[in-house]
């Protein structure tokens, strides 16, 4: 008997010890600031593409090796102009406050020309916002 009321003292501080009142969860991950790249695809090859970014905190934008970017940084809003002999792959590149927001960001094209400097359907040439 005396027995059974030791199992039964037990189990009942490890039931109250199993409760909690802690409803926080866990803490929030920090921002892991860092650099984003804007990639091209195409299947024919790209000399220049006039596109958008929307996504907030964008700032520095630069143009990856081999290429030229002229751009408008206006709020949440990067317009830019990325010209090279052949682009493709990653053609600009940008700093933001947490790159794991990375879907956060989307990109649109507006226009493209070939490295003929013929003009490309905008909807031919694909870009990605990429880590």
């Amino acid at each position: 008997m005396r027995t059974r009321a030791i199992l039964a003292t037990v189990a009942g501080l490890l039931i109250l010890g199993c409760g909690s009142d802690d409803t926080t969860g866990p803490p929030e991950p920090q921002p892991r600031p860092g650099v984003l790249n804007v990639s091209v695809n195409s299947g024919t090859p790209v000399g220049a593409v006039v596109f958008t970014v929307t996504g907030s905190g964008i700032t520095s934008p630069a143009a990856s090796a081999g290429a030229r970017v002229y751009h408008d940084l206006s709020g949440n809003t990067l317009h830019a102009v990325v010209v090279g002999s052949s682009l493709s792959g990653e053609i600009m590149r940008f700093t933001v406050p947490d790159v794991r927001q990375v879907a956060g960001y989307q990109v649109s094209v507006q226009q493209a020309s070939g490295t003929a400097n013929q003009s490309l359907a905008a909807s031919g040439v694909s870009l990605s916002v990429v880590e």
